[in-house]
């Protein structure tokens, strides 16, 4: 429904139009912003403002059929515009799924004035999720969301269907069609969303699948009941000052699935690869997030290619890590699967008072090949405060070994070692490089450990214990390393109020002769200790 003024003008001039009305019944020499139903946008499409379509806005009335009418009048170029106030949409199972559903119209924004939310009120009588709050589905491009908040009015007891804001588009360059896959073969791109905010959803705050050259720049989400910040299948996307608060499951998650042939779950909406790809979450960069509390992981990267994370601040996950790198194959048991990660980049990572740190995972169950367990990842600068498991752990559950792991400059500080845990850790692992590993703690706990990893090397050990002696961990050791090989190149152990059958480094080796170790296979360099320790690295057999 238009009302352009124009069709006013043609008929008659607005001098003639005032003359014919006393002086003081003048219309005003500007007509009010809320008469204009369209107002025009620079480049030639229209505003389309709900509240001129019977939208009231104040939390209480259902503006469903308004909003779906303001929608359903958008054409390529146009503004889709919320003022200020609450938006209830309370209808169940709108058509395409969503309160605002926008498909194969390109060139179109939606923003919402300070203030202006839309208010999803569709659940159904068992509290479950009856549709997203907004989709956009390809074939299209240059879609922006300014200032879009969307908000379910309670929080559901299930988790269901009910994304903040879902876009899907066609995860391919080529004429070759994913199996499952039914749309048109044509891409969503240059998405843009800024300074939107998604609360209390069924489902994820935001998802994206098949979407290429993604902008995400002041994106909050709370309180949702899966992901907070979702991709699947994406390619050059750029995220900044992205948070998220106590999200059901991980706060971001950059995940491409495998499956033998290109494959589309038309259930679940997502893509899946034999192999990375250029649709693989490549060519990311990530910056500037903060995750708060939250049932799985801070940060989850599986199957990501080329892509940069840095800046990273993450506390209180309760269940998962606050960085977690990983992959599963189809015997793996995981119920899901995913290859592992190659030229990622993890920069300036903080994580506080979570149940893991950084966790490196490979699940590769003795598949044949290098894709479950052979990495490439670099990450510099990592600190990890209060965590209840470890730190940083480096690990495969079956072969082949994980490998392709550089960690520089790793901080560790007051952590609570647990019981047959350590602080950072290296297990089933292939050539992993450490640069320099700083642990603090007040427990005198094994703080370092390898197990069964080969060809392992640290710069620098440095290990500060602040405690006293506790029970039968009373004489350490800080290091231990049983069924592995490589080189420390040094070592600085501090232990202040060290009893005097204190073991800074044991090393257990697999050459012996008559229970004599022969040639340990890890070599350890200079080693300080304080106090001084005579012979600070023990070997034995295993």
């Amino acid at each position: 429904m238009r009302y352009p003024l124009a069709n006013w003008s043609s008929a008659l001039s607005r001098r003639k139009f005032l003359g014919m009305f006393p002086a003081a019944l003048a219309l005003p020499a500007a007509l009010p912003e809320s008469f204009n139903a369209v107002r025009r946008v620079e480049g030639g499409g229209d505003v389309i403002d709900v509240r001129d379509f019977g939208a009231v806005g104040d939390g209480t009335q259902d503006d469903s059929i308004a909003i779906r009418n303001a929608v359903a009048e958008l054409k390529s170029g146009d503004v889709l515009l919320f003022p200020s106030g609450q938006y209830r949409f309370t209808q169940r199972h709108p058509a395409g799924g969503a309160a605002i559903s926008i498909v194969g119209i390109s060139d179109v924004s939606i923003d919402f004035d300070t203030g202006a939310e839309l208010l999803m009120d569709n659940l159904d009588d068992n509290g479950a999720g009856t549709s997203h709050g907004i989709v956009l589905r390809g074939p299209l491009e240059r879609v922006s969301l300014h200032n879009v908040a969307v908000r379910w009015a309670s929080q559901p007891a299930l988790r269901s269907m009910g994304d903040g804001i879902r876009v899907v588009g066609y995860a391919s360059d080529t004429s070759a069609v994913p199996d499952g896959w039914t749309g048109p073969g044509r891409p969503v791109s240059w998405v843009t969303l800024s300074d939107c905010r998604v609360e209390s959803s069924p489902q994820a705050g935001v998802i994206m699948m098949g979407v290429s050259d993604i902008t995400v720049d002041g994106l909050h989400v709370e309180n949702t009941m899966a992901d907070g910040l979702h991709f699947n299948a994406c390619r050059r996307g750029t995220v900044e000052r992205y948070s998220a608060t106590n999200t059901g499951d991980d706060g971001l998650a950059l995940v491409t699935y495998y499956s033998p042939e290109a494959q589309f779950d038309s259930a679940s909406e997502t893509f899946s690869f034999p192999a990375l790809t250029e649709w693989s979450n490549t060519d990311f960069d990530v910056t500037d997030v903060q995750v708060s509390g939250g049932a799985a992981n801070g940060v989850r990267l599986a199957g990501v290619n080329r892509s940069t994370v840095a800046a990273v601040a993450v506390d209180g996950v309760s269940n998962g890590a606050g960085v977690m790198v990983d992959s599963a194959s189809p015997d793996s048991g995981a119920g899901w699967h995913y290859v592992a990660s190659r030229g990622v980049q993890l920069d300036g990572i903080t994580v506080e008072d979570s149940h893991t740190g950084l966790h490196v995972l490979a699940r590769p169950n003795g598949s044949t090949g290098d894709a479950f367990s052979r990495f490439d990842l670099e990450v510099a600068g990592v600190a990890v405060n209060n965590c209840l498991y470890w730190s940083i752990l480096v690990e495969s559950i079956a072969t082949p070994p994980v490998t392709g792991i550089s960690l520089i400059d790793c901080t560790v500080i007051d952590t609570e070692i647990g019981p047959g845990t350590g602080a950072v850790g290296l297990q089933r692992t292939q050539d992993v490089s450490l640069g320099t590993v700083s642990i603090t703690t007040a427990k005198s706990a094994v703080a370092f450990s390898a197990d069964n990893s080969a060809q392992f090397t640290i710069d620098q050990l440095n290990v500060t214990v602040t405690g006293p002696p506790l029970g039968s961990e009373a004489g350490g050791p800080f290091a231990v390393f049983q069924g592995s090989s490589g080189t420390v190149v040094a070592a600085d152990l501090v232990w202040e109020q060290a009893p005097s059958s204190w073991l800074p480094v044991l090393i257990f080796s697999d050459s012996c002769v008559g229970g004599t170790p022969t040639n340990p296979e890890v070599s350890v360099g200079t080693v300080t200790t304080t106090p001084p320790k005579g012979e600070p690295v023990f070997v034995a057999c295993r």
